[in-house]
């Protein structure tokens, strides 16, 4: 028989974000609005949704460190396939020139969103349990039973929620960072600096 009793492992805040983030990601595709923002944000709030499900009901019991790392991952792959998607039904596609931008920025950034991956799931890996309940006594206990009701019970189902929701984007974004980097190798700088040293020349 299915146990409705509170607290649940993905509470009702995750299912309701996940019903709207469904219902933009369904808008776009049937307007055909495309890769928006919007659509963006939705389609991340599916898949982490869905990696937390997937975990609820798979129970993995493997490493916790490997397990963020797999879901991050395959949810990575997800958000390109369905962006792809979305852009795929654009009405209209915008031609966007490409150009080079400076080297250096562009390893910068992935440096960030890097170290930013490292300490996410670092902290998760040192301290797979700081945020249990169990750990806490009185006033503090209490607050966290009350979030539990909201957000979910803390274990693995919600660990997986909430590292998508940060971490992926993070991937995404060195992803698109070296796919910057050899798809524009060569071509003339957004700034216009090739040009203006070939002028001088």
């Amino acid at each position: 028989m299915l146990d409705l009793s509170f607290p649940w492992p993905i509470g009702p805040v995750p299912i309701a974000m996940a019903a709207w983030a469904s219902y933009g990601l369904s808008r776009a595709i049937v307007t055909r609005d495309g890769l928006t923002w919007v659509s963006a944000v939705s389609t991340l709030g599916v898949v982490a949704f869905l990696a937390a499900l997937t975990a609820h009901i798979v129970k993995p019991a493997f490493n916790l460190f490997f397990v963020i790392m797999l879901a991050q991952f395959l949810g990575t792959v997800a958000c390109f396939l369905l962006a792809k998607l979305l852009w795929s039904v654009k009405k209209k596609k915008p031609e966007r020139p490409l150009r080079r931008r400076a080297d250096g920025k562009l390893l910068r950034g992935m440096a960030v969103f890097i170290g930013f991956l490292l300490v996410l799931d670092g902290a998760f890996y040192l301290f797979p349990d700081a945020g249990k309940c169990e750990h806490f006594k009185d006033y503090m206990a209490d607050k966290c039973a009350a979030q539990e009701l909201f957000i979910g019970i803390h274990d693995l189902p919600l660990v997986i929620y909430f590292c998508m929701l940060l971490g992926v984007p993070a991937l995404v974004a060195v992803f698109l960072l070296i796919w910057a980097l050899i798809e524009t190798a060569g071509l003339p700088k957004a700034d216009g600096s090739n040009v203006e040293d070939s002028a001088g020349g």
